[in-house]
């Protein structure tokens, strides 16, 4: 049911207008809106000092400059990994670490976008866009601790950020909150990973201990009172099954709950989010709730809304009797109204 599918837009959205606003003096002259479903772009204002240019051999200059001039992925990524090998202490490397990043992911190359990506951090480890970006890319690969400190430490730098001389200070809060959005996400995705890890072993315990397969005409004995049911696959949510508050389940799916709610209160229609938020809620088997945010999720268009509308129809029959009658109606009254912040979680809950 939970799919690990990040849109490229978010992505490529983060770390390409960070590129650009290295390579370029006055960024804010280039304008435009940012998209409504992904991270605005966010300016790199911490950028070590360069070297004068008078220091730069004529063949580096032009080296440098073909790259920025091609925009095939797979040609660029190739010209940067030959420029680094060959200026190895240019002035540029941060900058083309960061490109070759933004590149390597168009390109699905997880291991090469890590790579330059923890590069850039090594240059620029105050850069809340990389840490940003990597936070997402390690979350949807399953690597919880990295992701769950990637944001972490993009959050800390976003939230002590202060607004630049001659920037817009309502577009900087606008561009910081949907950046401190997309990394609450990551952390949740991450959290969703860690419940997900400590279902499997607890299963494998379950299943180790467990009685022997009655032999063939023996009829099995009914389930005793209070034993967990399986999980349903149509809803993918863990049906019966109840767990101590202080299992590593309920904790994480609580943290997971508290990080994509803090995610939407900043940007409400951040549907990865939303989408995600309804997983959890299928998991905690709040069937209303989860409905809610896929149909929400649908509502909103974006790149999840066929993966809700086929969890929100699932869950749908199960709690109408089979039917999708109403569904549509369902729906509709979402895409009539503003999606809003979802309940914050209690305070013992987080």
């Amino acid at each position: 049911m939970r799919s690990r599918h990040i849109t490229t837009t978010i992505l490529a959205g983060l770390l390409g207008a960070a590129v650009h606003a290295q390579e370029t003096k006055r960024p804010e002259e280039k304008g435009g809106e940012p998209k409504q479903n992904a991270p605005a772009a966010m300016k790199l204002y911490e950028v070590p000092p360069a070297r004068e240019a008078s220091s730069q051999p004529p063949e580096e200059v032009a080296d440098y400059f073909k790259i920025t001039q091609t925009q095939d992925a797979a040609q660029r990524v190739e010209l940067i990994e030959a420029f680094l090998k060959q200026y190895p202490e240019s002035r540029h490397a941060s900058t083309l670490h960061q490109m070759a990043t933004a590149n390597y992911q168009q390109l699905n190359n997880y291991e090469k976008m890590v790579e330059h990506g923890e590069k850039t951090l090594q240059a620029l480890p105050a850069s809340p866009a990389t840490l940003s970006v990597l936070a997402l890319a390690y979350a949807y690969h399953g690597e919880a601790d990295k992701a769950l400190d990637r944001a972490s430490r993009s959050i800390s730098l976003l939230e002590k950020l202060t607004i630049p001389a001659n920037v817009d200070p309502a577009r900087f809060r606008a561009e910081r909150n949907q950046y401190l959005a997309s990394n609450y996400a990551s952390m949740g995705s991450a959290s969703l990973t860690k419940f997900e890890e400590a279902r499997k072993v607890r299963r494998e315990k379950e299943a180790a201990v467990a009685p022997p397969v009655p032999a063939a005409g023996n009829r099995p004995a009914a389930p005793a009172k209070g034993t967990p049911k399986p999980a349903d696959p149509a809803s993918g949510s863990a049906a019966s099954e109840v767990l101590p508050a202080d299992s590593p389940e309920v904790i994480a799916l609580a943290k997971a709950q508290g990080y994509f709610t803090r995610s939407l209160e900043l940007n409400p229609a951040y549907d990865f989010a939303r989408f995600q938020l309804g997983i959890v809620y299928a998991y905690q088997n709040r069937a209303e709730q989860a409905m809610e945010s896929f149909a929400r999720t649908v509502a909103l268009n974006g790149g999840f809304a066929d993966m809700a509308r086929q969890n929100l129809e699932a869950i749908y029959k199960v709690t109408h009797k089979n039917s999708l009658d109403g569904l549509e109606e369902f729906i509709a009254r979402f895409k009539a109204q503003p999606a809003p912040a979802p309940a914050p979680v209690p305070e013992g809950q987080k």
